[in-house]
């Protein structure tokens, strides 16, 4: 009598903008960062863009443009500057949301609230080298994290991985955890500090 409604799901629309494009940045939506504009923007509809290696002022701006067009703007950074790190934590991420591989349990609205505000991005993909950031009693105070665990997946590992990063963070940061088999490097972090 009556047809079950399909789910009908829109692929997400990740783009991505940097200096330069890399093998790790080989997306339909690469935006040279020399030609980024609010025009680029409004013309390829996005909901998520990527930004590697700009500065304050431009994530400022692009953040404006993103805005006005209901896209998320994720200005991603390093603490050692390290524009690999970046692009293969980018490449993670935007597997992971394309894949919707299990636990398919973070999505763009997460990106949205580490990127909320004037939070700084920064991305790790090394656990020894997020633990020492998160440890350090100068660590910038930390308001979200976004965590993808790498590897062979078993419910205890995806336990005791997710107690060693929330220990480092205050029980007041909220955290996105999740898995991605996959991935480049030992983990996929995002880390939301406030500048």
């Amino acid at each position: 009598m009556f047809e079950p409604l399909e789910d009908i799901e829109e692929p997400i629309k990740i783009g991505i903008s940097a200096p330069q494009k890399s093998t790790l940045l080989d997306v339909d939506y690469f935006i040279p960062f020399s030609e980024l504009s609010d025009e680029v923007l409004s013309t390829l509809k996005l909901d998520l863009l990527f930004v590697v290696g700009a500065s304050p002022l431009q994530t400022a701006l692009v953040k404006h443009w993103s805005q006005d067009l209901g896209c998320i703007a994720a200005c991603v950074e390093t603490i050692d500057k390290q524009a690999s790190c970046a692009e293969s934590v980018i490449a993670n991420i935007k597997q992971k949301f394309e894949t919707g591989e299990f636990p398919n349990n973070v999505d763009v609205a997460d990106i949205r609230y580490l990127a909320d505000d004037d939070n700084q991005l920064l991305a790790f993909n090394n656990k020894e080298k997020l633990a020492q950031f998160l440890s350090d009693e100068s660590c910038p105070h930390v308001d979200s994290v976004f965590y993808l665990m790498h590897g062979d997946f078993t419910a205890e590992r995806f336990g005791e991985e997710h107690k060693q990063v929330a220990r480092y963070i205050s029980e007041n940061a909220t955290m996105f955890y999740s898995y991605l088999a996959g991935g480049l490097g030992d983990c996929t972090a995002l880390v939301a500090v406030r500048r």
